[in-house]
């Protein structure tokens, strides 16, 4: 059928509509980071043991965890969440599968209503988004407590112990070190002092010392970063051995292969790694206790290495914290104090 002239004019100019809306659409999805431009020392965080966690909520703004408070920044300033206003524990940050953000330390979970915190019963969080907690260990109980996760769904919450044996001495061996991380195929991973647990479709794979050639090392093992680079690959930094690459199948000693393990005689290597990130370009990203932060090129496999030099000033990088505009941060110690990389050197923004 042969469509008239002016049809096809009317359909053009319908198409050209269509697609300068979504065009747009799409740019709206775009948000600016909240991070100042020029650093401002009036942002700063409180001085407290550590920022521990980083996350960004839904609406962009930025929170921070501690041993002593949690801290929201809006762009504009920082408001401060302690026992004062509802929350008498810190700890991990999440946000579930539905946009709430939680805070938890194992023990107990409290959610965030928009104005405050509300306790909720850590057997029994539900009536949200999913969620994965794992859950609190006390080294000084008298009897045994099995290590595990909780999932939390909307209908209800099942706790996953972990395939290890009922041994008193599980109780350090499995303590909790971090919060779940998710694999390209649905699999949650979540981070123990021994190892590192992966599930999927109801059952667990392990990895650890036997995994990472370990066995014979006396050193004590202590997994405190666990990172999913965009090949699927899980990463693990152990303060204490290291960084550990995990491809389903076999686990590689990153740092040995570099050599860049204690034994190499140095006090700058990456031993004791602690976090773990990737930025925008498929560069790796390590922070460390007392050797900085360090970038890997996987194309190179060159290694830069930042210290106080550069702007890091704090002995311990907690974590490191890929917001959704791209922008990396890192959450440090001694001070504590968040930083982020300006191209050359690294500058504190919180």
């Amino acid at each position: 059928m042969r469509i008239p002239a002016q049809w096809s004019l009317t359909i053009l100019l319908l198409i050209a509509l269509i697609t300068a809306c979504q065009q747009g659409a799409k740019r709206d999805v775009v948000q600016k980071s909240l991070i100042p431009a020029t650093p401002d020392s009036n942002l700063w965080l409180k001085e407290t043991r550590g920022i521990r966690d980083i996350l960004q909520d839904d609406k962009g703004n930025l929170w921070f965890s501690s041993p002593d408070y949690v801290a929201k920044y809006d762009g504009g300033d920082i408001r401060y969440f302690t026992g004062k206003n509802g929350l008498p524990v810190s700890g991990n940050l999440h946000k579930d599968s539905r946009g709430t953000l939680w805070v938890e330390n194992g023990f107990r979970a409290f959610k965030y209503n928009g104005e405050g915190f509300s306790e909720e019963g850590i057997d029994g969080i539900r009536g949200s988004g999913t969620l994965w907690i794992q859950k609190g260990l006390n080294p000084t109980d008298t009897v045994y407590v099995a290590p595990g996760v909780y999932e939390a769904t909307p209908e209800a919450t099942t706790f996953h112990p972990y395939p290890v044996p009922a041994d008193m001495g599980n109780k350090y061996l499995y303590f909790p070190t971090t919060k779940a991380t998710y694999g390209r195929d649905s699999t949650v991973w979540l981070g123990t002092m021994e190892k590192v647990f992966g599930f999927r479709d109801s059952s667990f794979v392990a990895v650890g010392r036997d995994e990472m050639g370990r066995q014979d090392d006396e050193r004590n093992m202590g997994i405190r970063g666990i990172f999913i680079d965009h090949q699927g690959r899980l990463w693990m930094a152990d303060n204490g051995a290291g960084l550990f690459v995990f491809d389903g199948e076999t686990t590689e000693n990153f740092t040995k292969k570099h050599h860049l393990d204690y034994e190499e005689g140095s006090e700058n290597t990456l031993h004791r790694a602690f976090s773990i990130a990737e930025d925008t370009t498929g560069k790796m990203w390590f922070g460390t206790v007392y050797s900085g932060i360090w970038r890997y090129d996987p194309d190179t496999e060159t290694f830069e290495q930042f210290t106080s030099e550069d702007g890091v000033n704090s002995d311990t990088i907690w974590t490191i914290y890929r917001t959704r505009e791209g922008d990396l941060l890192f959450a440090g110690e001694s001070p504590a104090a968040v930083y982020r990389f300006n191209g050359k050197s690294f500058e504190r923004v919180f």
